[in-house]
């Protein structure tokens, strides 16, 4: 007879067919320590940078990385980690006016990292800032800037209500080259 310590797939009274929490769920009753780590799992899947359900994703793409007048670090990141209630880890700032950024919606369509087909690459290098968290005590948050010139890929979509008069809106920004 199996000790009452042996795991359950060593118990010749337990079908063997049954999968491993079936058999855990037969022998003890149910399987809520699985079913705990599963769902915290899948919390931590779930995207901490999202929107406020105020905004529209272009909206919320400006909020983030449209800054036509660079700022410091800690002021640009100001407003996103206000938004969103958290000192943000990691964020870029472009430091172009909006509708520049949705002129880029006009190029060549492309791939985007995660394969979908409505990236678009800015013709030209631009001034941007990279500003990452050194400190996470919300909301005195602070981040070290870093600054460069390189050329970006954004998503663009049509644009939902509330959007400017844009064929289409720039609404992720997918890649720094």
């Amino acid at each position: 007879m199996a000790s009452s310590l042996e795991p359950p797939e060593h118990n010749p009274s337990l079908p063997s067919a049954l999968l491993p929490c079936e058999r855990v769920a037969a022998r003890a009753g149910s399987c809520p320590l699985l079913l705990l780590l599963l769902l915290g799992l899948w919390v931590a899947e779930v995207p901490v940078r999202a929107k406020p359900s105020t905004v529209t994703s272009a909206q919320w793409l400006e909020i983030q990385h449209a800054q036509p007048r660079p700022q410091r670090g800690n002021t640009a990141m100001g407003k996103v980690n206000k938004d969103t209630k958290h000192c943000e880890p990691f964020d870029t700032s472009l430091h172009q006016s909006f509708s520049s950024l949705a002129a880029t919606c006009q190029t060549r369509s492309m791939a985007c990292k995660k394969g979908q087909r409505n990236c678009h690459q800015s013709k030209e290098p631009v001034s941007l800032s990279t500003c990452e968290l050194t400190s996470r005590k919300y909301p005195g948050c602070k981040h070290k800037e870093k600054r460069q010139v390189a050329s970006y890929i954004v998503a663009c979509d049509p644009p939902e209500k509330g959007d400017s008069g844009f064929k289409l809106v720039p609404v992720h920004l997918d890649k720094i080259l």
